[in-house]
């Protein structure tokens, strides 16, 4: 891997900013995606996305999109290479792995450390009595547990930002060179960890602090102690190289939280509490002048919570910022779990049909990922299907009781001329009226729905994420849909069968998925399973004009008079990321579905140039009475939702109006 690789590219002096910042970004994902395998065996997520990002400072990590957003125009500003942005990267994902594994254990750390929470409390609380300051506000037992909780807690933070680091440095050992190690010395300083940094601290809080310092410096800090903690002997070996190792082989074993703790409890959190104390008995615990929970101005409580110290610049996600990560982690992964019991259950092998376990597993990923969305249109297509057969007030002749219809009278004429006779109308059917009556609409017997999916060379992670949650999420709707359409074909006094079909396009086209195979559930779903996987950006140019006009002319004549009677119905959606490369072929080909009575959507994502978008328009929009195509734009990962909407809106008007 080249060190020099600049991604700008470009001086700024040559362009105005904006376009240097689109230039970067275009390089950087170029860049990333020559790292993907790295990051890949360094995070063991493969499909977590690397957004570069101009309108932010820092990372942000959004776990339920999957999506780690990077601060491009920072790392422009500083003029980082190559090896100094991924080493940001890293670190700032050094934990990641074991946050989705256990982000319950992250969150709730306090509760595995509740004995030794408990026993620094009752020290204080002790103190406090002996002072007779029990009953002070500002020494109250919630205020000294809190205070406890976060100090241990701190603690352990800067454990984890150590073993965090020389995660980084064993899976990339690259670091360790003086040429690249130069710079991240240079960054800690900025952001105050240097071995000065810790003289004011309180000892407990320095010793925590230290063993990131002394891995960047290879000095031991001066603690002004009669022994100097970092000077103990665990099993004949000084305490900071005893810890570095034992984290390294945990590291090296691919171990977390659960072993890390219990290796922190048993031999650095008895140094760490007995700091700790020692500060405790240097306190001076005094009356409160406030007699109130909150403190007098300028009133200075010795159980002051420790600050931050790193700088306000700083790349990286604050403890605050890492635990919000943790919560939606906890979230995401507890909808998973759920999901992924469902589809154990309904495990199918489905090597005959082309599948690997590899595809199997990245379909279940996606399968599990959208499943909120799947589950929220499974009540839509149930209320779909019960406002199709509705009762409505039909007007009835010929009753007995309702108002007098004349037409009904001159029918029966006769019998009224002899009732009259008789005085007595009772039984004469020369009445109407309205009554409640079941009345379905009549329905096609078939909706067919064709997906176009661009597979070019300029589909990059972001858009290939979307593109196969979208596919995901709606071919498995339209199964439950047909699923839910069958079981209800006597409600609906019909047959209507809704079929799909998949086909990529770029330099060539594929028709991925057919109609024909839904009565063969495996083949079905194994069909499914490639639409989906082999969504990866390796079709070259972006010609959708063959692809759908192979569709068009594929339309027989038989079929194109049952769509005119509504008998069946066809509807086409495009996923493009970019303009056609042939877009006055592609337009006569719309057009010509158009008249065949095909209904045809587009979505562009992604961003793209004034001119591309144009074409766009003109393809899918300009000279129709109604748009078709819609721009979603850099908001990718709207368009799951947008082509739901989509669906679900022209089912509705087929269904109900």
């Amino acid at each position: 891997m080249e060190s020099g690789f600049n991604i700008r590219g470009v001086k700024m002096s040559q362009f105005d900013e904006k376009i240097l910042i689109e230039e970067s970004k275009k390089n950087f994902e170029e860049f990333l995606k020559k790292e993907k395998r790295s990051l890949v065996t360094f995070t063991k997520d493969s499909n977590l996305i690397y957004m570069p990002n101009s309108n932010i400072d820092k990372f942000i990590l959004n776990p339920k999109k999957g999506v780690l957003n990077i601060p491009l125009t920072s790392f422009l500003d500083r003029d980082l290479n190559n090896v100094e942005i991924l080493w940001h990267i890293y670190y700032e994902l050094a934990l990641y792995p074991d946050w989705k594994k256990n982000p319950e254990k992250y969150l709730y750390r306090d509760e595995l450390w509740k004995e030794e929470i408990e026993k620094i409390s009752l020290y204080i609380l002790s103190k406090i009595k002996t002072l007779n300051l029990q009953d002070d506000p500002a020494y109250k037992s919630k205020i000294i547990k809190n205070y406890v909780k976060k100090e241990i807690l701190d603690f352990l933070y800067l454990i984890d930002k150590y073993t965090a680091f020389l995660r980084v440095l064993q899976l990339n050992p690259m670091y360790e060179y003086e040429e690249n190690n130069k710079y991240i010395l240079e960054y800690m300083k900025e952001n105050k960890k240097t071995l000065n940094s810790i003289e004011n601290m309180q000892r407990h809080r320095a010793f925590s602090n230290s063993f990131l310092l002394i891995e960047l410096y290879k000095e031991i800090p001066n603690f002004n102690l009669e022994e100097n903690p970092f000077n103990i002997k665990i099993f004949n070996e000084d305490l900071f190289y005893f810890v570095r190792r034992n984290l390294i082989l945990e590291i090296n074993k691919g171990e977390g939280i659960l072993k890390r703790d219990e290796f922190v409890k048993s031999f650095v959190y008895p140094v760490f509490e007995k700091l700790f104390i020692d500060e405790i008995d240097n306190m001076e615990f005094v009356e409160s002048k406030s007699k109130s929970m909150e403190k007098s101005k300028g009133e200075k409580s010795p159980l002051e919570a420790s600050k931050d110290d790193d700088m306000p610049d700083s790349f990286e996600s604050t403890k605050e910022e890492v635990d919000d990560i943790l919560k939606e982690m906890l979230e995401e992964k507890e909808s998973l779990d759920i999901a992924s019991e469902d589809i154990v259950q309904g495990k199918v092998d489905l090597k005959d049909y082309g599948v690997s376990n590899s595809e199997e597993e990245l379909f279940n990923y996606y399968a599990i990922k959208m499943k909120k969305q799947r589950d929220e249109m499974k009540l839509f297509w149930r209320k779909l299907v019960g406002n199709a057969k509705k009762e409505e007030n039909v007007k009835k002749t010929e009753e007995q009781k309702g108002k007098l219809h004349v037409d009904s009278l001159i029918k029966h004429y006769p019998d009224f001329v002899e009732a009259e006779k008789k005085g007595n109308y009772k039984d004469l059917p020369i009445f109407s009226r309205y009554l409640l009556e079941p009345k379905a609409k009549v329905l096609p017997e078939k909706i067919e729905i064709s997906f176009l999916i661009d597979n070019s060379g300029s589909m990059n992670e972001s858009k290939i994420e979307a593109a196969r949650k979208a596919v995901a999420v709606t071919l498995l709707s339209l199964e439950d849909f047909n699923d839910y359409l069958e079981k209800n074909t006597e409600k609906l006094n019909q047959k209507v069968e809704v079929l799909s079909e998949t086909w990529f396009f770029g330099s060539k086209y594929n028709n991925l998925k057919k109609f024909q195979y839904k009565n063969n559930k495996n083949r079905e779903k194994s069909d499914i399973i490639k639409s989906i996987t082999k969504i990866d950006g390796y079709y070259g140019a972006t010609d959708d004009a063959s692809c759908l006009r192979e569709i068009a002319d594929n339309i027989t004549s038989y079929e194109e008079s049952r769509l005119k009677r509504g008998q069946d119905i066809k509807i086409l959606f495009e996923i493009t990321d970019g303009a056609s490369s042939f877009p006055g072929l592609a337009k006569n080909a719309v057009e010509d579905l158009m008249e065949k009575n095909v209904k045809v959507f587009a979505f562009q994502i992604g961003k793209n140039s004034d001119k591309n978008e144009e074409l766009f328009n003109y393809v899918w929009n300009e000279n129709f009475k109604e748009k078709h195509g819609i721009i979603i734009g850099e908001d990718v990962e709207k368009l799951p939702q947008e082509l739901l909407n989509s669906i679900g809106n022209n089912l509705e008007n087929i269904f109900t109006k």
